[in-house]
């Protein structure tokens, strides 16, 4: 494979961890908005956030395993 052929999956690479990495900064600001506790709120609402909050725990997890797989597809050197 050429130089430039790797420097441009390098760069493609790069661009989709940068994606990546917002999405996952989005999710992470939403999921602190779900630990915040409300007062005075009914049992089925606490559940329904509880959900929420392992959903988005879920897709960090996710989001954070898709980086660090793409990170290693293609390494710098």
């Amino acid at each position: 494979m050429s130089a430039t052929n790797y420097q441009n999956l390098i760069q493609m690479r790069d661009n989709i961890v940068e994606y990546l990495e917002n999405e996952k900064s989005i999710n992470e600001d939403a999921l602190r908005a779900y630990e915040d506790p409300i007062k005075e709120s009914s049992e089925e609402i606490r559940i329904m956030r509880e959900r929420e909050a392992i959903k988005l725990r879920d897709r960090i997890y996710e989001l954070k395993r898709h980086i660090e797989v793409i990170k290693r597809m293609y390494p710098d050197g």
